[in-house]
């Protein structure tokens, strides 16, 4: 079925106006959003990462990359270092196979290496002092330090019963007073890490503020957090640590590594697991943002059918002119499924807010509208069919459907056809079509009878179609 609603940004660009694509990844927790592109100014780094934030609340930090593997680099939004956040660029620049790069990265004075081992999971070398000075007893308190990393500094609180009766906000400002007390908040980040033994392993609770970007969490997993712990242990015990685990809060092991001759440290890492959790483009503009983002597993879409966005906005545009057709949750739920087994689907969203939609399928997969191509005397090998588009009314004019149709012409196999079908009378949708290469296929039409029985007219629909790649 067809029904359509009516309807790389450089840093220079003076209207603030960008389209750019991320990519957020979980890494042992500690969810982080990775945006294509390097961009310097720290402004608009944080209004870029804000808009994400928005969308997928999550994330709890943001990095600008460039993914080449022979040119990689990484920036975080306040200019820190995170360990976390090297390890996905590397997973993402190695496309999640087994390999090793190189790195330049915010908060750190040289490349660090990083790849994908051979179990799949990431890793990253951490940029630690090879001086154990770096790391101080506290006068205070018998057992906790501080250690200090090139671009971050934590203080190792072996006493977590104290803050297990919080609640999450308690904790932070617990934390945040500390930092300032202690005087580690003067840097480009910093953190407390909470940490305990819990019979064979150890398990950090952190809590990490990064200074320019202005952000205070109590993080699920914290890469430099490992770090200061396994170094600590080094130093107690005096020799080499390889692949200790330590647990994170979001229940994950982050395995750490360390070089130690009981005077000097050497080379450290920390390795884990990666794994994707969304893909799109961010668009910030001067009416506001949203994301586009191709969903392709049942978690992400059951999300947005349970919260009735995608089903209520999907029947709210299909009830009106010129289609006049009611569909059951039910109905809109298998239509969805669909095209997830296989086709590809992509959501607007508006601060976690289905706004738009858009979904393309084999023709192979539609029958009927395959057989009215082939009978006008178009081979139908190789076209995709773009099937439901929609957007919220309160969103047109903001280009959300030209965007829903461009990804979906991008995701289409090279060197395949697109087609679309619309109403001879919508205007609007034909227009947005032809700017963007689609051309009429003579003599294909189909008469699609109202559901509503008082209306006797037949909404006569046309078909375009277009190259992939050339047009």
């Amino acid at each position: 079925m067809t029904r359509e609603m009516g309807s790389k940004s450089t840093e220079n660009d003076p209207e603030m106006l960008k389209t750019l694509d991320f990519v957020v990844y979980k890494p042992g927790g500690n969810d982080t959003g990775l945006f294509q592109g390097v961009i310097t100014d720290v402004a608009k780094r944080k209004t870029i990462a804000d808009a994400l934030l928005k969308e997928y609340p999550n994330v709890e930090q943001v990095g600008f990359v460039n993914l080449d593997p022979n040119n990689t680099e990484l920036i975080m939004t306040g200019g820190e270092f995170c360990g976390n956040a090297t390890r996905s660029t590397a997973y993402a620049a190695l496309k999640g196979e087994p390999g090793e790069l190189t790195i330049k990265v915010s908060g750190v004075k040289n490349k660090l290496r990083a790849g994908v081992a051979k179990n799949g999971e990431a890793f990253s070398q951490m940029p630690i002092y090879k001086e154990v000075s770096r790391i101080t007893p506290d006068t205070e308190v018998k057992g906790n330090v501080t250690v200090e990393m090139e671009g971050i500094t934590h203080y190792v609180d072996f006493n977590p019963e104290q803050i297990k009766s919080l609640s999450e906000a308690e904790i932070k400002a617990k934390a945040r007073a500390e930092m300032k007390r202690r005087g580690i908040d003067k840097g480009p980040a910093c953190g407390i890490i909470y940490a305990e033994k819990k019979g064979a392993n150890w398990e950090i609770y952190p809590v990490v503020y990064v200074r320019d970007a202005d952000t205070l969490y109590y993080e699920t997993a914290c890469g430099s957090g490992t770090t200061a712990l396994g170094l600590t242990l080094a130093l107690k015990e005096g020799k080499s640590i390889n692949n200790i685990p330590i647990i994170q809060p979001s229940g994950t092991a982050i395995k750490f590594s360390v070089e130690f001759d009981g005077k000097e440290f050497g080379y450290a890492q920390i390795q884990g697991s990666v794994q994707k959790l969304a893909e799109g483009e961010q668009i910030i503009e001067k009416e506001g943002s949203y994301a586009v983002e191709q969903i392709t597993d049942y978690d992400k879409l059951e999300i947005a059918l349970n919260k009735q966005d995608l089903i209520q906005l999907y029947k709210d545009i299909f009830s009106k002119p010129p289609y006049y057709e009611n569909f059951s949750d039910a109905d809109v739920t298998s239509f969805f499924k669909k095209y997830l087994d296989g086709g590809k689907l992509f959501l607007a969203y508006d601060q976690g807010k289905v706004v738009g939609f858009g979904a393309s399928q084999p023709i192979k997969d539609v029958p009927e509208i395959e057989k009215i191509i082939r009978d006008v005397g178009v081979d139908t090998t190789g076209i995709w069919y773009m099937a439901d588009l929609g957007v919220d009314e309160k969103y047109r004019g903001r280009g959300i459907a030209k965007k829903l149709v461009q990804k979906r012409i991008d995701s289409a196999p090279e060197g395949n056809k697109i087609l679309m079908r619309t109403s001879v009378d919508n205007v609007v949708s034909q227009t947005l079509y032809r700017s963007l290469g689609f051309k009429d296929v003579p003599n294909a039409f189909q008469y699609v009878p109202s559901p509503k029985k008082e209306i006797q007219i037949k909404d006569k629909r046309l078909f375009l179609i277009r190259d992939r790649d050339n047009f």
